[in-house]
């Protein structure tokens, strides 16, 4: 009897029928391809009508045909990248896969920042057109420096998601964490926002300027001392060892 059970749950298996035993599907979500391009995870046939190119192995998926497409070249100087990943202009219809899936195209000062790489640059821009949303002229750089302190502090300037918050898997990402339900480049939890939005670069700088606003006499602290205002990190002086490298970001980037 055990025997034929287990050739039954094999059979299953193999036709894709117990679905509550395979991965998580992520068709049309975000992978990372080779060299760490961002990619959508689609058939075969779509990334290939598309021009785009696909690698096996990258996307939580039972079917075969569904693998990680990446498309490096959509326009002049362009490649196809998540809306949330890209610091320049869009066009969509050049990419395959879901709409926020488009072709990113460098505008003029988008290339990297001090210190940092393409990726850590993609948000730090995002952290920086948020301040200029946020904050009059006055203020930007001083909020800058101590959001863009706090994230290298809490994600060096990546998107994490969280392998205890499976959710966060399914939005475009950096990186993966591991503390407690902290997700995104400033590692905040459920209470900032929904993980949508807290795994989103613009917005969740937002809820963190929103959070400093809150701080009485902001301007006056120390960066590290106005981060930890906002963090209530258990390690209250990690902050101020990235003060030097966030000025240097933000005086290059405003």
């Amino acid at each position: 009897m055990q025997l034929l059970n287990s050739v039954y749950l094999i059979s299953l298996l193999s036709t894709g029928s117990v679905n509550a035993l395979a991965p998580r599907s992520s068709v049309n979500g975000p992978c990372t391809g080779s060299g760490g391009a961002p990619g959508v995870c689609i058939s075969t046939s779509s990334c290939s009508s598309a021009g785009g190119s696909y690698i096996s192995n990258a996307c939580p998926r039972t079917a075969v045909d569904i693998k990680c497409c990446v498309k490096n070249s959509c326009a002049s100087g362009g490649s196809c990248k998540w809306t949330s990943q890209c610091g320049g202009t869009t066009q969509s219809g050049l990419c395959p896969g879901p709409s926020d899936f488009k072709c990113c195209t460098p505008t003029s000062g988008s290339g990297s920042l001090p210190g940092l790489n393409s990726v850590q640059t993609r948000n730090a821009r995002a952290i920086i057109g948020r301040t200029k949303k946020d904050f009059s002229a006055s203020q930007q750089k001083r909020a800058c420096y101590v959001a863009v302190t706090t994230a290298f502090q809490e994600s060096s300037i990546r998107i994490l998601a969280n392998s205890k918050y499976p959710d966060s898997l399914d939005y475009p990402h950096d990186g993966v964490g591991s503390d407690h339900d902290s997700v995104g480049i400033f590692q905040q939890r459920p209470s900032w926002g929904s993980t949508k939005d807290r795994m989103n670069a613009d917005l969740s700088a937002h809820f963190f300027f929103n959070a400093l606003k809150k701080v009485s006499s902001w301007q006056s602290l120390a960066i590290g001392v106005a981060a930890q205002k906002v963090q209530v990190s258990a390690f209250p002086d990690a902050y101020n060892k990235w003060v030097d490298s966030a000025e240097k970001v933000c005086n290059a980037g405003l």
